[in-house]
């Protein structure tokens, strides 16, 4: 290994003392010692570095996960070690119990394996274990169990029976040692770190909705909207019709009760007896029937000011919205017309 010279080992010197200066200048006495301390934050994180990054973007990835205090002082701390080039891309377990010094000198040693899974928005439970099952993560009988573990539920803070609704859909690297239970607790947490948000907390108050509705709603939504920009308008059609009393009448709900994903429901569809049947009963169902994504929660929270009580949807991931039942019946015919015209 070629030794270095004197003038690169001067230069090294004048970078820390330059940055030391400058810590020194932008924080209180001992500040730059508290930013270098652990979070204690529990438990350890699977994190994903993609190829390319920069210790500065590893430093923000890290601080958002808040495994450390300040992305600055680890970028400063990568260099000042000249381990920039070190650092390589893969997926690394961290927790918050070290400092930044350990935290940069565990993500010198070998990545751990990981197999990438990637969950749509709007599947339910049983869909997701499919997936995870496909992907060669999870078995889908043994991951369908855990999320009917009361312990478990009570553990990650979610107030339903299942966790349906709370299994937060993205594209997740997962440990191939991690187990059924691991998996859907981080999904979950997931879900938590979303809805975070204090305004998210303060907006569902002010809606006059819990936690547990919203998601609800939301999960109808997903299944709702084909087109993300219609799901405000669908949210703010459900929820003016939530405020008259009025039954929701999703097909959705229908769907998710028969357990199907029907294109065209038959009128003996709709009397299906069951509690999510919106058609039948008024209100919200008693838990969500979908894992919503980040836009049909924000839909839900801030919902589109509207006149619109139906919607019927034109067959290409669009809808036609009417104010009244007379708009509504003149919309399903003309959708009926357009279909009917495209198969002669």
């Amino acid at each position: 290994m070629p030794t270095q010279s004197k003038s690169a080992r001067g230069y090294r010197a004048l970078v820390l003392v330059a940055a030391i200066a400058l810590v020194g200048a932008a924080l209180p006495l001992g500040g730059f010692w508290y930013l270098n301390q652990p979070t204690y934050e529990y438990p350890a994180r699977t994190i994903h570095i993609p190829q390319g990054a920069s210790a500065r973007w590893i430093g923000q990835l890290l601080a958002r996960e808040n495994l450390i205090h300040n992305a600055h002082v680890f970028a400063w701390t990568v260099r000042l070690k000249g381990l920039g080039r070190q650092l390589k891309a893969g997926t690394y377990k961290i927790d918050g119990i070290g400092t930044t010094a350990a935290i940069v000198q565990s993500l010198l040693k070998a990545p751990i394996q990981i197999q990438p899974a990637t969950i749509p928005e709007g599947l339910n439970r049983h869909q997701i274990a499919g997936q995870l099952q496909a992907a060669g993560v999870a078995d889908s009988a043994r991951f369908i169990a855990v999320t009917e573990d009361p312990h478990l539920i009570r553990q990650l803070g979610v107030a339903a029976a299942t966790l349906e609704g709370y299994l937060f859909p993205e594209t997740y690297f997962f440990d191939l040692n991690a187990d059924e239970r691991a998996i859907a607790s981080r999904m979950v947490d997931q879900f938590h770190r979303v809805f975070a948000d204090s305004l998210h907390q303060r907006r569902l108050k002010e809606l006059g909705l819990s936690l547990h509705q919203a998601v609800t709603l939301a999960s109808i939504v997903e299944r709702e909207a084909v087109a993300v920009e219609e799901q405000p308008i669908i949210s703010g059609v459900f929820q003016r019709r939530l405020q008259l009393k009025r039954r929701l009448e999703s097909c959705a709900t229908v769907n998710y009760a028969l357990g199907v994903n029907k294109q065209r429901l038959t009128y003996a569809d709709l009397e299906v007896d069951s509690p999510f049947n919106t058609y039948r009963h008024h209100g919200l169902p008693p838990g969500p029937i979908s894992n919503p994504g980040r836009t049909a929660l924000l839909a839900v929270l801030y919902p589109a000011e509207t006149q619109y009580l139906y919607f019927v949807s034109r067959g290409d991931g669009t809808h036609i919205f009417s104010r009244t039942n007379r708009e509504h019946e003149r919309a399903k015919r003309q959708v009926k017309l357009a279909q009917r015209i495209q198969t002669n």
